[in-house]
């Protein structure tokens, strides 16, 4: 993201290069702004890996070539100057403006990014969320994009030593080798381990994408290949430099089209880095490789990248590409949806102004700082540090001392039982009385009855984890099947299901004890009933396929299906919800399957603390396809015989005759939700007696 410097030989200003860059951050700025055009536009980031692989390896083998060595503690003090203002500058500023704009809970979530960011662990930060399912569901963060400068920020921690040692050997470090520059056989040993190194990275990038596309992205194992194709290319660039004109322009504009088509025929559903990533890198060596020899020919595209406007651009390019993304994610989050594209291009451009200033009264200027004495500019890494962190602790503070003034209201509001004494239970047309007055409340638009439970800075973590192996992971087929409850019962609940069967465990597991059930769950996120079929979620079929052996093989007592299929075409949702139904009933004596009525259009914590939220704001109205397709599901397991529980009385209502229905975020002071689709775990536990006595209802039935 972030050089500029010269490439190999004489470090000459290359301004093709700097046109490429624009091309670049135009293509991440332009597919993060909405253009459909260039949905792909996530590629101009592989084009700089490979500017950077290409740029800071030429740097490093110039000056091993005019001084014999490789000054690690002047590359540090360059690398400081270039990438550290701007970065600082960006990560304080946006910690600042998320303060202001965000409620408290994206707040912290943007202030804890930005520590990650300043230490240059944001990609690792960034994977783990990732990897966890639930977390995926949070709105994106503001500084998600610092995971390419960690990136390339860990490259830099480690090539220049590797680079010396493979050139001089291990003395290099300390001595100063006879003046004869870099030998041939340093040359010859650097491009094999670079050239190896990649293929590795490579490999390992192809499988990490197919296996954990979550954190694949994110990982610097995953990208290093990228890195290190513009490292071979500038250990190569003197076998370049005759290249004739009109293969010049051949490949020049071979890379360029390679760009191109990258950013217009991917998108988000692409299998990425992966083996997709080759289209752009390669585009981008070709173009860097093109512009190698000293000539220009005429009507190339090296000479179109080399023109004013896309100099400029380029030049500005990291403080833009710095910038546009803050803007443009904490304006949305500040108006709780996602913008248009006139109003995305408006902020686009605002950075763009905004990135200019920077770069003329900061970036700059910094960069070309003389320092009196060298060895001070490597005082920029921890005064950087140190830098954001006296910023972001006493934001911190704050927002701590606000979640506690929150958890602290009192609100005079009378709570009903969940459940009225002797009631026959409950259902979409006879809800739980504490749903129906939450219903009520939504409809007079009372104020939300603050103190929550459970608080709503925990909110987003208030569910069930299964251990570590015992369900499968998104694109795993297969799992462990991990007994829970009662394990010396002879009597099995298997619970099957995606997501949505791990949020109701914890109350499974509660009338497992008390009804003496051995639990066993097979559970795999992301694959409901309805999403079965198709080729888009192949290893859903695969896991399924799994999935309804191991029912055959275990023979449970009873089979409880549940998934996530709110939303979802009810004929679509019928149909699947019946293939497993189908299917378990050969190997169980009962199957029973819990509907899903549960969905909401935002995440509760971002409802619940916008300024001014009522109840009324936070009770969105049921989904019409939501409620289809649970009475589709409803009619059909019930005729094939099996149980059904419908459990939309636990969440929703109609407030009066007449009205549509609502279902409340808050219920009594408990918030129903830890997102905007999952039941929290303080909720579920709620509703155990009421769990447990409409599952013995639906097994009596079935």
């Amino acid at each position: 993201m972030a050089d500029s410097e010269a490439g190999p030989g004489a470090l000459r200003h290359r301004d093709d290069l700097q046109g490429l860059r624009a091309v670049a951050v135009l293509l991440v700025v332009l597919g993060h702004a909405g253009v459909r055009a260039f949905q792909g536009g996530y590629i101009g980031v592989d084009v700089f890996f490979v500017l950077s692989g290409y740029l800071i390896t030429g740097l490093l083998l110039t000056e091993a070539a005019k001084t014999g060595r490789i000054s690690l503690a002047e590359f540090y003090r360059r690398r400081a100057r270039r990438i550290l203002p701007a970065a600082v500058l960006t990560l304080i500023v946006t910690d600042l403006a998320a303060w202001q704009l965000l409620n408290l809970v994206r707040a912290k979530q943007a202030v804890l990014d930005s520590l990650w960011a300043s230490v240059f662990a944001a990609n690792i930060h960034f994977a783990a969320e990732n990897s966890d399912y639930f977390a995926r569901n949070r709105p994106v963060s503001p500084l998600q994009h610092f995971w390419t400068l960690s990136v390339e920020e860990q490259f830099y921690l480690v090539w220049p030593v590797v680079l010396a040692l493979v050139l001089f050997g291990i003395l290099a470090l300390r001595f100063r080798p006879s003046a004869g520059g870099i030998p041939k056989a340093g040359l010859y040993r650097a491009f094999v381990f670079i050239f190896v190194a990649g293929e590795v990275s490579l490999a390992w990038s192809i499988h990490a994408t197919n296996a954990t596309p979550a954190s694949a992205y994110f990982s610097t194992f995953a990208r290093a290949w990228e890195l290190a194709l513009g490292a071979a290319l500038a250990i190569a660039a003197p076998k370049l430099k005759a290249l004739p004109p009109f293969l010049q322009t051949l490949l020049s504009a071979a890379g360029l089209a390679c760009i191109g088509a990258a950013a217009v025929l991917f998108s988000a559903s692409t299998a990425f880095p992966g083996y997709a990533a080759l289209l752009p890198t390669i585009g981008a060596a070709l173009v860097i490789g093109a512009g190698i020899p000293t000539t220009r020919p005429n009507l190339s595209v090296l000479r179109v990248l080399s023109l004013a406007p896309f100099r400029y651009v380029g030049d500005r390019s990291y403080a833009m590409y710095l910038w546009h993304w803050p803007v443009l994610i904490l304006a949305a989050q500040y108006e709780g949806h996602d913008l248009s594209l006139r109003e995305n291009l408006l902020l686009v451009g605002g950075a763009f102004v905004l990135s200019i200033v920077s770069y003329a009264t900061f970036e700059d200027p910094i960069r070309h700082m003389r320092f009196r004495r060298p060895a001070w500019g490597l005082l920029l890494w921890p005064a950087s540090l140190a830098a954001v962190l006296l910023f972001a602790l006493p934001i911190l503070h704050s927002i701590n001392s606000q979640a506690a003034r929150i958890a602290s209201r009192s609100a005079t509001v009378r709570v009903p039982p969940l459940r009225d004494p002797g009631s026959a239970g409950s259902s979409e047309e006879n809800p739980l009385p504490a749903v129906l007055a939450a219903a009520r409340a939504a409809e007079h638009g009372d104020p939300i009855p603050w103190p929550l439970v459970p608080a709503i800075t925990k909110i987003e973590t208030d569910g069930y984890a299964l251990r570590s192996g015992c369900d499968a992971g998104t694109t795993d087929t297969s799992s462990r099947v991990c007994p829970l409850g009662d394990l010396s019962s002879t009597r099995t609940l298997a619970v099957f299901g995606d997501s949505h069967a791990r949020m109701w465990l914890p109350t499974i597991l509660r009338m497992a004890e008390r009804d003496h059930w051995r639990v066993l769950p097979i559970v795999k996120e992301g694959c409901a009933p309805k999403l079965w079929v198709g080729p888009s979620l192949q290893h859903c079929n695969v896991w399924f396929r799994w999935a309804a052996g191991r029912v055959s093989a275990l023979r449970p007592t009873v089979s409880l299906i549940i998934g996530k299929w709110s939303q979802a075409n009810p004929a679509a949702a019928a149909r699947g919800v019946m293939a497993a139904v189908t299917a378990f009933s050969h190997a169980s004596a009962h199957v029973v399957v819990v509907s899903d009525p549960v969905v909401a259009p935002g995440n509760s914590v971002d409802c619940l603390l916008t300024r001014g939220a009522t109840m009324k704001t936070c009770s969105p109205i049921a989904p019409t396809n939501t409620i289809d397709a649970d009475r589709a599901v409803a009619q059909v397991v019930r005729q094939a015989g099996a149980g059904f529980m419908g459990v939309g009385g636990w969440f929703c209502a109609h407030p009066e005759p007449g009205y549509p229905i609502v279902c409340p975020l808050v219920v009594n002071r408990t918030i129903t939700l830890r997102d905007f689709n999952h039941v929290s775990e303080t909720y579920a536990l709620e509703l155990s007696d009421e769990f447990r006595s409409l599952f013995k209802k639906a097994l009596a039935g079935s």
